[in-house]
């Protein structure tokens, strides 16, 4: 759906809890003749990032819209694809041949209403390869995930109001390396992500009409292994789960949203079977709060993002968090002196990062994680007062400073060589 404004493209050094943020640099993307859509979905392999949506046609309605930056921020390419009609992406996913895969919908009648689900395909300069197109005519179809898989093929998360009359749709959807369906799933309503496991099957997490959180476990063909329903049963609460991924243990974790009041954020832990092991909320009612996206860390905890009110300046924000390993996230209060006063990133982006302290009896000591969570590299410095210098060993890429003496904050920043 469009909306009348420019993308906001930002770098941020983001808290856990509370909540902070010290941009890095900000880009915005757009004219005064379009109305622009967009939101960052993955950062690529050159260190950019991929951010996609949709923008206003000059034949009407609007297009599917592609847009590549470096590591910067800066515009290297935009690509719209699309007709007269209202064309929209919902995910897009680097390819192993450094192009792109696209999943949305094309030719909805209206900014409202999605037409047939579109996949399409480009290379790395965002031109288009091929296209396929599923739907009925008169039905609202398309797609919401999509991911490579490791036979060059395509898993997609789907929306297909294809039956009023059982409510059945086709929610995943596996195809081969030219889109050409090899197998469909039919449940109800929708499935936004799916996991592939280390036996060739699938887990995908999904929401019911009654809104609430269903995971599936199937077969590499597209048979059902399990499946198990998560939620509150009034009607007036509305579960989801947003991104599923495979833990350490052989299990899963989900994060999703949980609603009690204005909505928490939610996380769940479940073993190989789908059973849970624990789940926990985030936030303060009424406000409201919701997770997007999961990672389990090298250590075994979890990082997570999403958006929140509980912890905004303002309105809602992105957040950040990072947990342990049974999903619990240690809140301090906060002292009279601001802890940030006594160390900085003084220079968040380079080849080099520069990160100055004073005034610490115990010296600095901070982990270091990659943009995938795994720990990397320690930093270590006993002198109460000093200036360091990091990432001369290590490659291009996001990393995330996390101190280790309390403090509660993981600080972003850039490495480019």
């Amino acid at each position: 759906m469009l909306r009348k404004s420019s993308i906001v493209l930002m770098a941020v050094s983001l808290a856990v809890i509370p909540l902070t943020a010290q941009t890095s640099w900000m880009k915005t993307y757009g004219d005064e003749y379009h109305d622009e859509w967009g939101m960052i979905i993955e950062e690529t392999a050159d260190g950019g990032f991929v951010v996609f949506g949709s923008i206003s046609s000059p034949a009407g309605g609007g297009d599917m819209w592609l847009l590549k930056t470096d590591v910067k921020g800066d515009t290297q390419w935009t690509k719209t694809y699309g007709g007269t009609l209202y064309d929209e992406a919902n995910s897009v996913c680097q390819t192993n041949d450094g192009g792109y895969i696209i999943t949305g919908y094309r030719d909805g009648p209206s900014e409202y209403y999605p037409g047939d689900m579109w996949l399409l395909k480009t290379d790395s300069h965002g031109d288009t390869t091929w296209t396929k197109t599923w739907g009925e005519g008169g039905m609202t179809d398309l797609g919401i995930y999509v991911s490579q898989t490791s036979d060059g093929g395509y898993i997609i998360g789907c929306f297909d109001d294809y039956s009023g009359a059982t409510g059945d749709a086709i929610v995943v959807m596996k195809t081969d390396d030219k889109g050409d369906t090899l197998w469909t799933y039919r449940s109800v309503l929708l499935v936004y992500c799916i996991y592939k496991t280390s036996d060739n099957a699938y887990v995908a997490v999904s929401q019911t009409f009654d809104e609430d959180l269903l995971l599936i476990k199937l077969d590499e063909d597209g048979k059902l292994l399990w499946e198990k329903l998560y939620g509150d049963p009034r009607q007036d609460y509305l579960d989801n789960g947003r991104c599923v991924q495979g833990t350490t243990d052989g299990g899963y974790v989900v994060a999703g949203g949980y609603s009690s009041g204005g909505g928490d954020a939610w996380l769940l832990k479940f073993d190989s079977d789908g059973d849970t092991s624990w789940t926990r909320t985030y936030g303060e009612n009424p406000e409201s709060d919701g997770a997007f996206w999961v990672l389990q860390a090298s250590e075994g905890g979890y990082i997570m993002t999403g958006r929140t009110e509980t912890w905004a300046s303002g309105g809602s924000d992105l957040f950040i968090m990072k947990t342990d390993s049974l999903g619990y996230v240690e809140v301090k209060e906060e002292s009279s002196v601001a802890h940030q006063l006594d160390f900085e990133i003084a220079s968040p982006i380079g080849s080099r990062i520069v990160l100055q302290y004073k005034d610490r009896p115990e010296g600095f000591h901070a982990q270091v994680f990659d943009a995938s969570g795994r720990k990397v590299d320690e930093i270590d410095s006993q002198t109460q007062s000093g200036t360091l210098t990091w990432g001369s060993h290590h490659n291009s890429g996001v990393y995330f400073i996390v101190p280790t003496d309390g403090e509660v904050n993981a600080y972003k920043v850039i490495l480019i060589k």
